[in-house]
């Protein structure tokens, strides 16, 4: 534990000099210069009182000393307030320095791993962990290592002074911090590893509090009169984090109270002392008010400097979670991101895949088994299948999106794993099932194909043209700016079928060597979808298509079929080769026909 806790702090140091080296240097010198004024504090007021009971008693004071004491206690007062007032200012734009450099680190963490980590539930919860706060995080063991450094300094003065007037206020005045030092770490801990225990239920909550307050959800609620349920559900999960909360939140309490009056009980020893030495010395009034004031700054500071060490062990907990999501790795890590090579555009031989097999993370189940694939550069390869054959998961590996199990993926005989995965995927284009809509501009919606080309509207232009997206320009006011939606911008909604073309369009934008379509008509009428796969046809003449989709009529179109049934590739063909065969193709192709035929064909 005790190396964790020095690993995290090298960590966090290194990460707070190599963003904010000045602010860190100024916070430090205040933090000196604000632990030193209590003490100057302290014996001025000695001075004051001594002078001040002179002038009273013996009438023998100078009033010119007391008025420049007084004149010292002022401007330290205002000097203690400017330097805080700086102190918090400085806190305040270091936390927005570090939220910004955090929450860089863990949304390039997020943009960079593979695929395969978003099938992991503890990478959510870890993710969930990390993400909320980062700044105020980051700063918290910082600016609690300051408190530390500063009320050490006022300590160490104020232990100095008394050491002068008698050892035993010096043990009395310290022995208060030991029980609350150890109380504080075991809160401490408590309250982190409750929070790492409900982090599955605060995401759940905040899912369900998501889907209330969701434009596109909000219709489905409605139809299917979900909001009651969902409130109770959220209610009930919110209950339960707030009494587990409160369990450790009472405990903790009536701890405070107990080391409260033990705290009491000491300075009641040490005003007992003080009485005996007001007797057995020569004290003036202005010593007896700055021992008082020294015992009960020290004691003060000391329980402070407890609670402020073992708060700064649960934060400390929390930065080493920070790094180590940071520094994750899985076992299983994507063997594409360590290939160098170049994709050999365009293709001469084209994509062969042997022996393939998958399976997903944390599973023994494996999606796909022994595939081997011969895709000619130029084919169209329909890939058909009931749902969860595996046909998304294979070209998911063809992508480098997943790693591969077993087996290889090579392009012109160059291993997948030996090309670099960006350029892997800059010769590749896909429409998925779940394509984004992005409620930003029409440019930037089909620009995102390929962000190099984005400003290049002569090309988006001939793309709009090809994918019918012009005639949904016409009518846009403000043309390639007009914002898609209404959730950021006062914009204009789509339907389903234009927003079609628009991912299209997104997907020939980037004109890439490979296209590959991901079942992204499922939500269409099958004539519809029948029609977009033709338009597709159509304008990737040159280029090697992959189209995936459980429906038939489709596949009619493509070279080639290929069959795929529970992860494995049972039937490969043309459509009438395969409708000869009558076997699972015929079959799928027999049993969808009559969503084509006319109440006449069908009887």
């Amino acid at each position: 534990m005790f190396l964790m806790i020095v690993q995290s702090f090298i960590k966090l140091f290194v990460f707070l000099w190599a963003h904010a080296r000045l602010l860190l240097t100024l916070l430090v010198c205040l933090t000196i210069m604000i632990g030193l004024l209590p003490v100057a504090t302290l014996w001025l007021s000695k001075e004051m009182i001594n002078e001040v009971a002179k002038i009273i008693q013996l009438q023998v004071g100078d009033y010119r000393y007391a008025f420049f004491l007084l004149s010292l206690q002022f401007l330290i007062a205002m000097a203690t307030s400017v330097l805080l007032n700086i102190q918090q200012y400085l806190n305040g734009k270091l936390e927005n320095v570090l939220e910004l450099a955090a929450q860089s680190l863990v949304l390039q963490k997020v943009e960079s791993v593979p695929l395969f980590y978003f099938d992991i539930p503890d990478f959510y919860n870890h993710l969930e962990r990390v993400h909320l706060n980062v700044g105020a995080r980051f700063l918290s063991p910082f600016t609690i290592l300051l408190e530390i450094v500063r009320a050490s300094i006022t300590i160490f003065s104020f232990l100095l002074f008394l050491l002068t007037v008698h050892w035993s206020l010096v043990i009395l005045s310290l022995i208060a911090a030991i029980p609350v030092f150890f109380v504080q770490i075991r809160f401490g801990s408590i309250n982190y590893w409750l929070r790492y225990g409900l982090t599955p239920l605060i995401r759940d909550i905040q899912y369900t509090s998501f889907l209330l307050k969701d434009r596109q959800s909000a219709k489905e609620i409605r139809l299917f009169g979900l909001g009651q349920m969902l409130l109770k559900r959220w209610s009930t999960s919110m209950t339960h984090q707030f009494t587990e909360t409160l369990k450790v939140l009472r405990k903790q309490q009536a701890t405070e109270v107990g080391l409260d009056g033990f705290t009491a009980l000491l300075y009641f020893g040490t005003a007992g002392i003080i009485i005996w030495l007001i007797r057995t010395t020569s004290m003036q009034i202005g010593e007896f008010v700055a021992i008082g004031q020294a015992v009960q700054g020290t004691q003060g500071l000391t329980n402070q400097l407890s609670n402020q060490s073992a708060k700064i062990f649960g934060e400390i907990l929390y930065i080493n979670d920070f790094f180590n999501f940071i520094e994750y790795e899985h076992p299983e890590k994507d063997a594409s991101d360590e290939g160098s090579a170049l994709f050999p555009a365009p293709l001469q031989q084209g994509i062969f895949i042997k022996g393939l097999s998958f399976t997903y993370v944390n599973t023994t189940n494996p999606v796909l088994r022994d595939i081997h694939l011969h895709i000619r550069p130029g084919e169209k390869i329909a890939i058909v299948g009931e749902n969860g054959s595996g046909k998304s998961t294979l070209v998911k590996c063809v992508m480098g999106l997943y790693p591969i199990s077993q087996g290889d993926i090579s392009f012109d005989g160059l291993s997948i794993s030996q090309i670099k995965p960006d350029d892997l995927r800059k010769n590749m284009t896909v429409i998925f099932q779940d394509f984004i809509k992005y409620a930003y501009t029409l440019q930037e919606n089909i620009g995102f194909g390929d962000t190099e080309r984005i400003n290049d509207l002569k090309w988006m232009q001939e793309i709009a043209a090809t994918s019918g997206v012009d005639q949904i320009v016409s009518k846009l006011p403000d043309g390639y700016q007009t914002y898609l939606s209404r959730y950021l911008q006062e914009g204009t909604d789509l339907s389903g079928g234009q927003w079609q073309k628009i991912a299209l369009a997104r997907a020939l934008f980037r004109n890439s060597d490979i296209v590959i379509l991901d079942e992204p008509t499922a939500a269409l009428d099958p004539m519809t979808e029948l029609s977009v796969y033709q338009l597709v046809r159509n304008l990737t003449e040159n280029k090697t298509t992959l189209f995936v989709s459980h429906r038939m009529a489709a596949a009619k179109m493509a070279d080639r079929i290929i069959v795929m049934k529970d992860g494995q590739l049972v039937e490969s063909g043309t459509h009438d080769e395969l409708i000869s065969l009558n076997k699972e193709y015929a079959q799928m192709y027999h049993a969808q026909a009559q969503w084509y035929a006319t109440p006449v064909e069908s009887r």
